[in-house]
This record gives structure tokens, C-alpha cells and sequence, in this order.
């Protein structure tokens, strides 16, 4: 139920914004959805009306400023328009693209003086508006029924229909003035003369191609959940096999780097000259225990010409080792 009334709403939202382009020209928008800006000259002045979106609208007003703020009734002197009648009367079922018309119509017909500024030189020449509601479209010479603070149209004003035949919606040429009369006064026959319109209905029909497209794509999406949750699977269990191998890559590299500095050619340098230095104090220590009568002749001499052959040795390839590194080192390796 919820979502059925918030897409009604937007629904209105979208359609109000649809008729404040269709029935005004000059329309720009400042923030999507939110904020547009109608650009009319009043008088020998270019003025902007600014149109505010809350996000209740349309269930609330919409913020409607004059920029620059001008001396006007139905303008406060921020220049927010407050006492047009259009704007006081709104409600959901209003139509914003009019109320907003009415008002640009005021201001250009009756150019009022800039707030603080001199009174604008007077509309010497008629106004065209592009709107489809606009007076020239109906064949009006003066202002249209039913615009607030307006009395003064009567039916003998019609002039040449033919030359104000409308046409950007040709639909309005051949309504009669009955027929156009209760078009200005009642928005649900105004809205139901919108939807009507080949404009809304190609509207209609594209917004519902692209929700069926969006309903495809959501099925497709959907339909593919299981195949992404096996990826997602296998993803996972590769990640934790990565782990493992990493783990394992770290350790391998600290027992690398182990090895690699005890067998270095430094390293090896450094055990042949310690290796070197025992043999010496071995047979050092052989010759001591025969000095004290402990070894005989025939027990010593193969011992300590053993431990001393083994010491020079050692020293030898120590010295050869130490000469080979320092001409590497020399080299730049």
C-alpha cells in the first residue's frame, strides 16, 4: 500500500513538473527535480522566477521567488511571491505550469519597479508567451479567464481564431470557448486533457517500456545469484588456499635468508679462520701434555704433525678465500 501511494505521489510530482516546461517557455533547471528557474523580461527588465520543490510536493506548496525582488502585491520584499491567488489556492490538484504562467503574465503585462529601483518603462508591445496556454493561442486579445486579478475579459474580445491557431498543441484549436473556458477552471478536466495529449501518451509509453526493461534486468540480475554465490565460493576458497601459500612462501624465505647468511662467502671466511684457530690451540695443547711426560714420542709426533698440518691448512685457504674477496669487492660485486 505504501509504495503504491509514494509512487502515486511521485507520479503527480513528475507531471507537475512536465506541465510547468509545457506551459511556459524559458524554462531551465537548476537542481534536478527541485529547483527550476523561468526567465520572462518585464518591462525593460530581465527577470527570473524561481520554482522551489520541498519534498512533499505536491502535497505542499512550492517556493516560488522573483529574482531581482520587485514592488508587487503579491511579492514580499525577499521577493517571495506569497499573494497570488493560484498560489494561495494549491493544492495536490492544482497545476503548477499555470499558477506559474499567471504570475509571469501579471509581471509582463504590468511591469512593476524593481525594489529600491525606478518604475520599469511601461510594455509598449504585445507579449507573445510560447506556452500552449498562452492568450495568443487561444485567440484572446486580452488576458484569459480565469488568471487571478483579472475581470475583465469578455467573449466579443475573440479575434481572427485563424490567426492564432496554436501550434505546438493543435489539439487546443479545436476546442470551443466553452470548452476552453472550463479547460482554464477545472484541473481534473485540464489533467484529464493532459493525458490525452500524443506528448503524454509517448511519455506513457516510454515509461513503460523502461520499466519493463528494468524488470528484465531485475530478473536477469536475479537469476544470476546463484552462479555469483558458487564465484563467490570459489573466491573465497582460493583466498584461503593464498593465505596458506603465504604463510608457507614467508617461512620458506626465513629459512632462505638463514641459509644464505650462514654460507655466504664471508661467513665460510670467518668458519675457516675459527676452524683454523682451534686446530692451532689443539695442537698447542698436544704439545703441552708431551712436555709434561703425559704423551710419549711415538703418540705425539703423529698427533701434532696431524693438528698442525690441518692449521696450516686451513690458514692457507682462509688467506686464498680472504684475497678472492677483496678482488670481488674491488670490482664493485
Amino acid at each position: 500500500m505504501l509504495p503504491t501511494m509514494f509512487d502515486n505521489i511521485l507520479s503527480k510530482r513528475r507531471r507537475q513538473i512536465d506541465t510547468l516546461k509545457i506551459f511556459n517557455a524559458n524554462v531551465s533547471e537548476v537542481k534536478e527535480d527541485s529547483e527550476y528557474r523561468v526567465d520572462f523580461i518585464s518591462g525593460s527588465n530581465n527577470l527570473s522566477l524561481l520554482v522551489i520543490l520541498g519534498p512533499d510536493f505536491p502535497l505542499e506548496k512550492p517556493v516560488l521567488k522573483i529574482v531581482p525582488a520587485v514592488q508587487h502585491p503579491w511579492v514580499t520584499e525577499n521577493g517571495e511571491v506569497t499573494g497570488a491567488p493560484g498560489l494561495l489556492n494549491f493544492t495536490v490538484h492544482s497545476d503548477l505550469g499555470r499558477v506559474v504562467q499567471a504570475i509571469v503574465r501579471e509581471l509582463e503585462l504590468r511591469p512593476p519597479p524593481l525594489l529600491g529601483g525606478t518604475v520599469s518603462p511601461p510594455c509598449t508591445q504585445r507579449v507573445d508567451i510560447s506556452g500552449p496556454m498562452s492568450p495568443n493561442n487561444y485567440g484572446y486579445s486580452g488576458t484569459p479567464p480565469g488568471v487571478p486579478g483579472f475581470s475583465n475579459y469578455r467573449p466579443s474580445m475573440l479575434q481572427n481564431p485563424a490567426k492564432h491557431m496554436s501550434v505546438a498543441f493543435p489539439e487546443l484549436n479545436s476546442l470551443s470557448v466553452a470548452e476552453l473556458e472550463q479547460l482554464n477552471s477545472s484541473a481534473d478536466y485540464l489533467d484529464e486533457f493532459v493525458d490525452s495529449l500524443p506528448v503524454m501518451k509517448e511519455i506513457d509509453r516510454t515509461m513503460e517500456e523502461w520499466i519493463t526493461r528494468n524488470e528484465e534486468v531485475a530478473t536477469e540480475t536475479l537469476s544470476k545469484e546463484g552462479r555469483l554465490q558458487q564465484l563467490r565460493s570459489g573466491v573465497s576458497e582460493l583466498w584461503d588456499s593464498a593465505s596458506q601459500l603465504k604463510g608457507r612462501h614467508e617461512a620458506l624465505n626465513q629459512e632462505y635468508q638463514r641459509l644464505a647468511d650462514k654460507y655466504s662467502p664471508q661467513s665460510i671466511r670467518q668458519e675457516v679462520k675459527r676452524a683454523a684457530v682451534r686446530s692451532d690451540e689443539e695442537s698447542e695443547l698436544i704439545a703441552e701434555k708431551f712436555l709434561n711426560g703425559d704423551v710419549d714420542l711415538d703418540s705425539f709426533l703423529p698427533a701434532y704433525i696431524e693438528k698442525r698440518m690441518l692449521s696450516y691448512c686451513r690458514k692457507t685457504k682462509e688467506e686464498k678465500l680472504s684475497h678472492q674477496l677483496q678482488k670481488l669487492e674491488r670490482a664493485g660485486f
